[in-house]
């Protein structure tokens, strides 16, 4: 009979595969699922940066020619520059005993046990990242707070935004009735977009009493954007084209991204996320303990076509 050691190295992938289930006391990943959903989680190649080449600005030697012999610039000028992000990295321990083992005699009950243990670990490890999300920087793995701080500046991916302004974000501020709520995301989502023919957020997350907040502006003019999950029980709001949803770990902020041109998105390496590491012996104990390990981070090409609005007084 396999002992629960074998069992997790056979079941992981098939666990990691399979839905989560609603018996889930505490965990909703709704982020984390919406960046999967939208194609937002991008799988590549670490190195010990992620790079990302920007246009920033139009060539400054461009001009109308007043005659056909004008004079035009042969200057070298710069229009492109990059930013640059250092992974973050994730682990999750997987531990159990040979305790464990003897209480669970049979192979079935060692594969349910070994279930438990791994759907544990799995959604653990998406929690992590759903909370570190709407953080700051999180021991190197960067959040929205980062990516898009309140004051629209700030130094990311080594680029700083009150210097180079062409990199900051927009910023507003809605009061706590939310009488002036869709006027600010218009205002908001309008910046972002940089014109009438713009790539404007697609994505609009918040907390659950902000959310609760935008719902109650609309009342008979809400707009259910996704069919399926209105018929399912209204999960997902809509504002202009954007999905507004809320996580469990948003507040009081409401960020405009847009994910389906991937100007921000979660960057996870293609050897080394969700992935399952070889099971030890822990030294001078009858226990046994293998992790899940990430290396990824959060980052963007593209900061000035987010927002964030906070609320007053918060």
């Amino acid at each position: 009979m396999p002992d629960i050691s074998q069992i997790v190295a056979a079941s992981y992938p098939a666990v990691l595969n399979e839905m989560r289930k609603p018996e889930n006391q505490w965990a909703e990943s709704a982020l984390m699922r919406e960046l999967e959903r939208r194609k937002a989680i991008k799988m590549v190649a670490m190195g010990p940066t992620i790079e990302h080449t920007l246009d920033y600005q139009r060539n400054p030697g461009s001009d109308f020619l007043a005659t056909d012999l004008t004079t035009t610039s042969l200057a070298k000028v710069e229009v492109v520059t990059a930013a640059e992000y250092t992974p973050g990295q994730l682990s999750v321990p997987i531990v159990w005993s040979k305790g464990d083992d003897a209480k669970n005699p049979s192979e079935n009950q060692k594969v349910a046990f070994v279930k438990a243990l791994l759907e544990n670990a799995i959604t653990s490890h998406d929690d992590m990242i759903e909370e570190a999300l709407f953080s700051t920087t999180t021991d190197g793995f960067l959040g929205l707070q980062t990516i898009l701080p309140d004051s629209g500046a700030g130094t990311v991916g080594g680029i700083d935004a009150s210097v180079d302004t062409w990199w900051a974000n927009y910023t507003g501020e809605y009061n706590p009735a939310g009488d002036d709520l869709i006027a600010e995301l218009t205002a908001a989502m309008n910046d972002a977009a940089k014109g009438s023919g713009g790539a404007m957020p697609d994505t609009i997350v918040t907390g659950a009493a902000a959310h609760a907040i935008y719902e109650g502006t609309q009342e008979d003019r809400i707009r259910y954007i996704d069919t399926a999950e209105a018929d399912g029980g209204f999960k997902s709001l809509a504002f202009k084209t954007a999905r507004v949803i809320f996580s469990p770990y948003g507040n009081t902020r409401f960020y405009g991204l847009n994910l389906k041109k991937g100007f921000f998105r979660l960057n996870v390496s293609k050897q080394y996320f969700r992935d399952k590491g070889a099971t030890v012996e822990i030294p001078n104990m009858n226990g046994f303990v293998c992790k899940v390990y990430s290396m990824l981070q959060l980052t963007t090409n593209n900061k000035s076509r987010g927002f964030v609005l906070t609320q007053s007084g918060a």
